[in-house]
């Protein structure tokens, strides 16, 4: 579990980045309309999540560093005896003191006039607020579906001596190195998901569909603990594995078929993301058995080399390296240029409140990333795709893996799976 603590850190930590005599302004959103008066469900913007643990639409935060001194601002929806019969109930001010730490908490109501109030006043021995920092991530929807860009085109009109800056990049280099609550967090949801799969590898069958094996896995973790989806799960056997994010899982699987599962569930808001491929029949044929062997040796070597200072760039050419040696030996391809026919996507991206943390690609690892290493190979004519991805931990000293509990040899898949009867 997070601390408030560190929730208090995060943003101590931000500030130090802020100019001083500026103001930070952070949104939590609004779902985006669906159709008629029905919008999609409420996904708080992960930013705001991250410094202030609120998890409600309609509530902003203000950091404000006047001469040194750092005074922050909550806003929650004010209580509405209606709406609470209709939507459930929100945040009291009391609460959401307690789960932000923030000792101002007031109303969204007043988040116009409390701002026009700190932007205006020239109080005796502190110089006037000068900045704003904006959270300028895309498609940032605040309330009657505006954007962070409109509130800052408003501000500066009406406030024209400030000067605005994106405090996207200053957060997200914050989220990008794990507390080690943040680390439990993800193990749980990891260690919650190797449950979703092992009913997976007891439950598949010839005929079933592959919309039921990707209902039961979230209907398992449903039944687990109410856990959350990371996104939505990629069930895809035969050809269709060869589609990285295939999106209609209506296939019947066949008994030959090896089934690519692609999947993860949140723990609070951390995600996890794993793939695995299984044969159906609970063995691999010579064929499978050979393309999976070169995917789980390239990621076994990706494993062993991340470490601090390496990017996620140099270990892609590591992945392409070992794929297009292993696939050369094997007779499965001429030229080791044709790799990239049959592995067409990157091997490693960040993990975290996202399934696709943002981060910067270019820039070396350090000790507290969390990445994942997923080679694959995607023999299309062969109707055979092959994916293995791990989650895992830069340490200090090289890495090590979440994930390592969620069984991917040939031998151990076999067996786990030669004790389920059709």
């Amino acid at each position: 579990m997070i601390t408030t603590k560190e929730f208090i850190k995060r943003r101590e930590r931000l500030a130090e980045k802020m100019d001083d005599n500026s103001i930070a302004i952070l949104y939590a959103g609004f779902p985006p309309k669906n159709s008629a008066d029905e919008t999609y469900d409420f996904v708080v913007n992960r930013n705001f999540y991250y410094l202030s643990n609120i998890k409600q639409e309609n509530s902003v935060l203000f950091i404000l560093k006047q001469d040194g001194l750092i005074k922050e601002y909550l806003f929650v929806s004010e209580f509405d005896e209606v709406k609470e019969k209709w939507t459930g109930k929100r945040l009291t001010i009391e609460e959401a003191e307690k789960l932000s730490g923030v000792q101002n908490v007031l109303t969204t109501n007043q988040v116009e006039s409390e701002l026009d109030l700190i932007l205006r006043k020239k109080n005796v021995g502190f110089e006037r607020v000068s900045t704003i920092y904006l959270d300028k991530e895309p498609e940032c929807l605040l309330e009657g579906f505006k954007t962070t860009e409109d509130v800052e085109k408003a501000l500066l009109a009406n406030y024209p001596w400030l000067k605005a800056k994106d405090i996207y990049g200053d957060i997200i280099s914050l989220r990008v190195v794990k507390s080690k609550d943040e680390v439990a967090e993800l193990q749980a949801a990891i260690d919650k998901t190797n449950i979703g799969l092992k009913t997976l590898m007891k439950s598949m069958k010839p005929g079933k569909f592959e919309y039921q094996l990707s209902s039961l896995f979230y209907y398992t973790l449903q039944d687990y603990d109410y856990s959350e989806l990371s996104f939505p799960t990629i069930c895809a056997s035969g050809v269709n594995a060869t589609t990285l994010h295939y999106p209609t899982p209506m296939a019947k699987i066949k008994e030959n078929d090896l089934v690519l599962f692609d999947l993860g569930v949140r723990n609070e808001v951390y995600c996890a993301d794993i793939s695995r491929t299984y044969p159906v029949s609970g063995k691999f044929s010579p064929l499978q058995r050979t393309i999976y062997q070169i995917v789980l040796d390239t990621n076994k070597l990706v494993l062993a080399s991340i470490k601090p200072g390496i990017t996620l760039i140099e270990l892609n050419n590591i992945a392409k390296e070992s794929l297009s040696k292993g696939c050369l030996e094997a007779g499965l391809i001429k030229d080791a240029s044709e790799i990239s026919k049959y592995y067409f996507h990157s091997v490693s991206h960040h993990l975290g409140l996202d399934t696709h943390d943002p981060a910067d690609r270019e820039a070396p690892l350090v000790a507290g990333n969390v990445i994942t290493d997923e080679p694959g190979l995607y023999f299309k004519e062969l109707g055979i795709g092959v994916r293995i991805e791990d989650d895992v931990l830069v340490t200090d000293e090289g890495s090590y893996c979440l994930s390592g509990a969620i069984i991917k040899e040939i031998d151990e898949i076999e067996k786990a799976m030669g004790s389920v009867k059709w």
